[in-house]
């Protein structure tokens, strides 16, 4: 049985406030030509769906255009939600969809049925569980775990698995020993969970982690993102990933497995460029007077602060997205210029947002969060400074 794993869509997600939707459709649409050649008998889409709990229209819109256009003879689609899915609005119409192949499990609810799909060696089941919380497992439960292994080892307990059969899981979590990058920075420590749990699976379709890479076995992987979201993968190719479940030969055994990725080349890449202000500005160009449209990090290297460069690069760099100075410059002055704007032009509120989401893998606070920084923002600075 073949499958195409994917994950970490980030739908509507956007680079230092450039918006990558338009990346977005291009390389979806580079998947489904990927998926219409291969013909599997299952997607695999292992949460982060969208960016945020409360995603744009447009990120909406992209996501029911994909999923329709998966809508293909034959084809099951399984999806579960990541920590920046919101799992009542990714649930909406779920039992509907069923009809049509689409099968989404956003809320985790203790339900361990499995989707089970047939071909010449029987059977194959697929257990879905979301991303979760400890206290989602102690509230279906009934439990007072305080460990992320201990409660995720009982929600495969649960399931009762059939050694005798394939098994195949979709998890949203972060495994020990997963190597990440910058926009996944909050990640780790005590909600990460040991790899020995997945063990009875004959492959976990995992989501994340940005990196693709296995786990100690090529049948526990991240597939990674379609597309490079932070500095820290520059250089790094994308894929998405072929699994190929073959013959279960013991009854204790795990079935013979094949596992290859599909390189996936965007419409436009994410570079750094490093130089003088005079060497970026002046470097070859176009017929439309463009270096390149590459999403572009630029390091500068001269000794004296330069006004304004970041506005000045974005002339011959259309997609720039940062600035700032080598550590060997004398000026000791890194910029951060990006579309966002002046610090001194934003409120407190607004930058305090920007500071979290940073510390957050790019999440806003939810409502209470914010409702806590606006009454201590009010009784510091008074209401005049919680929003522009």
């Amino acid at each position: 049985m073949k499958l195409i794993h994917l994950s970490d869509l980030h739908i509507g997600k956007k680079v230092n406030e450039y918006s990558m939707i338009n990346e977005q459709k291009y390389i979806l649409n580079c998947i489904l030509e990927g998926i219409r050649l291969e013909k599997p008998q299952a997607v695999l889409i292992s949460g982060d769906v969208y960016d945020k709990t409360t995603p744009p229209l447009e990120a909406v819109m992209l996501l029911d255009s994909f999923l329709n256009s998966l809508a293909i003879d034959g084809l099951t689609v399984i999806l579960i939600s990541g920590n920046h899915d919101s799992a009542e609005r990714l649930s909406f119409g779920a039992q509907r969809m069923k009809k049509s192949g689409l099968y989404i499990k956003s809320i985790f609810d203790g339900e361990n049925e499995p989707v089970t799909l047939h071909d010449e060696y029987g059977p194959v089941n697929f257990y879905s569980v979301p991303f979760i919380r400890i206290s989602d497992v102690n509230s279906v439960y009934g439990t007072e775990i305080t460990d992320y292994t201990e409660a995720f080892a009982l929600v495969v307990e649960k399931m009762q698995i059939n050694p005798n059969e394939r098994n195949v899981l979709l998890s949203h979590q972060y495994v020990a020993g997963a190597s990440f990058s910058e926009s996944e920075s909050s990640i780790g420590g005590i909600d990460c969970i040991s790899k020995d749990v997945y063990a009875p699976f004959d492959y976990t379709a995992l989501g994340h982690i940005h990196r693709s890479q296995n786990i100690g076995s090529q049948r526990l992987r991240y597939c990674g993102t379609p597309l490079k979201y932070s500095a820290s993968e520059i250089g790094t190719k994308k894929s998405y990933t072929v699994v190929t479940l073959g013959e279960k030969t013991g009854d204790s055994e795990l079935c013979d497995i094949e596992i290859r990725t599909v390189p996936l080349v965007p419409k436009h890449d994410m570079i750094s460029i490093e130089g003088s202000f005079d060497e970026l500005l002046s470097a070859e160009k176009n017929d439309d007077g463009i270096v390149t449209e590459d999403f572009v990090y630029a390091v500068l290297t001269d000794e004296e602060y330069i006004d304004n460069p970041a506005g000045h690069l974005r002339t011959v760099y259309p997609n720039l997205l940062n600035v700032r100075y080598s550590r060997s410059s004398k000026t000791g002055y890194t910029s951060m210029e990006t579309p966002e704007g002046d610090a001194e032009n934003r409120s407190p509120l607004e930058l305090f947002t920007e500071f979290y989401r940073k510390q957050h893998d790019e999440a806003d606070p939810d409502p209470v969060q914010e409702e806590i920084l606006k009454s201590i923002i009010s009784e510091i600075w008074g209401e005049e400074n919680e929003t522009d």
